[in-house]
């Protein structure tokens, strides 16, 4: 019986060491622009950045032929309001990943809710839950911002994001 229990732990151990695993490394994209083009409405307002998905850039010199991503990680989203600009008038923000691909649902990785009256730069909380590892295995993704309005706004609403995920490659 001794022995069958080993057996079984050293069974799951194999098993667990090769479904996860894989090395890990940090992907950050600053300075990324949205603009949202006025007038804009009360309520939701989405506006979206394509990632175009280049390994050898993402991973630099990580880069080997073949390597894919097996999972990705929000760690942290920062959105800073244009120049001499705030938040004002903005009550929540939600960031989301989409895809062109019919398969992959939407996924939403990051929400502030509220936002600060007078604040010029937010930080989302990342979803310790939501991973996006299947994003990374398309050509090129959407990286969604919803930026929710408390009332009308005539204006352009121009902030820019900066984002840090946390992959896992084999």
């Amino acid at each position: 019986m001794n022995r069958a229990v080993r057996l079984l732990f050293a069974a799951v151990a194999v098993f667990m060491a090769s479904c996860g695993g894989g090395e890990k490394t940090t992907f950050q994209m600053k300075d990324v622009e949205f603009t949202l083009a006025g007038p804009l409405y009360e309520g939701a307002n989405p506006v979206q950045y394509t990632v175009n998905v280049d390994l050898k850039a993402i991973l630099g010199d990580k880069y080997t032929e073949g390597v894919k991503i097996s999972g990705a990680t929000l760690k942290s989203a920062t959105l800073k309001a244009g120049d001499s600009a705030n938040f004002d008038g903005v009550s929540s923000f939600v960031l989301s990943l989409a895809s062109d691909n019919k398969d992959l649902n939407m996924k939403e990785l990051a929400v502030l809710n509220p936002v600060k009256a007078g604040a010029s730069s937010v930080l989302l909380s990342p979803s310790t839950e939501a991973t996006a590892g299947e994003f990374f295995g398309e050509k090129q993704f959407y990286i969604v911002v919803d930026a929710a309005l408390a009332k009308d706004l005539d204006a352009d609403l121009v902030f820019k994001g900066d984002f840090e995920f946390e992959l896992t490659y084999k």
